[in-house]
């Protein structure tokens, strides 16, 4: 029973249906921001509609970050982070100028920051939009060096492994590709995306290669 799990595991077809299931993953980009007609809670880092300045809200008024830097000095996530998870909320510039200005967060006076509640900052390095955005090319290298491998592993003892090991990756990704392109939310085809997987099947093919001239392999 083992045995034949692990047949499964390391088999093409199924390591393809698990790149497909990556590769369809829907991508739901970030909604256009929308001033909100409130004030901001205490610990909320807030700024203005078509305005770059950011400020953080102590509950008696409000201190500018003076720099990119000092924002994330502080702790503070990443620009593009939702309010709900710990983001910058949107304010309208009516409700901003009523809160007074009493200072910069990296002046010489330390201000002691409290933490919004809803500062999440792992929920958003497990997100989707946040893998798809940071290791989508990775991800297409090593998902289609393993598919290679694995191609070839079966075919071994055909002649011309090494191409038709090519052209299913090739074949497989332009298949995939399409998909994204039509079905997809968010998704769209890519020519360096079909690039990087024939990058990663070419790779594949030549660690397969190395192996095979090792001298453990005739074990496996």
């Amino acid at each position: 029973m083992i045995r034949v799990f692990k047949k499964v595991l390391i088999h093409p077809v199924f390591i393809f249906f698990l790149i497909a299931l990556l590769e369809c993953i829907p991508y739901h980009p970030i909604s256009e921001k929308i001033a909100q007609y409130e004030m901001p809670k205490v610990g909320d880092n807030f700024g203005i509609l078509n305005d770059q300045s950011i400020y953080y809200y102590s509950g008696k008024g409000k201190y500018s970050y003076p720099s990119v830097e000092c924002y994330f000095s502080l702790g503070n996530p990443t620009f593009d982070t939702p309010y709900k998870d710990g983001g910058i909320k949107t304010i309208a510039k009516s409700i901003a100028d009523q809160i007074p200005l009493l200072g910069s967060m990296c002046g010489k006076e330390k201000l002691k920051v409290v933490k919004n509640k809803n500062n999440i900052p792992l929920k958003r390095y497990f997100s989707t939009n946040y893998l798809l955005d940071n290791f989508s090319n990775l991800s297409h290298v090593l998902s289609y060096l393993i598919l290679a491998f694995s191609i070839l592993f079966y075919v071994k003892y055909r002649n011309n492994n090494y191409f038709l090991a090519f052209f299913f990756c090739f074949l497989g990704g332009g298949l995939l590709e399409f998909v994204q392109y039509f079905f997809i939310v968010g998704r769209t085809a890519s020519y360096q995306d079909q690039v990087l997987n024939c990058v990663g099947a070419i790779l594949g093919i030549m660690s397969f290669w190395f192996f095979k001239k090792l001298v453990f392999w005739k074990y496996i």
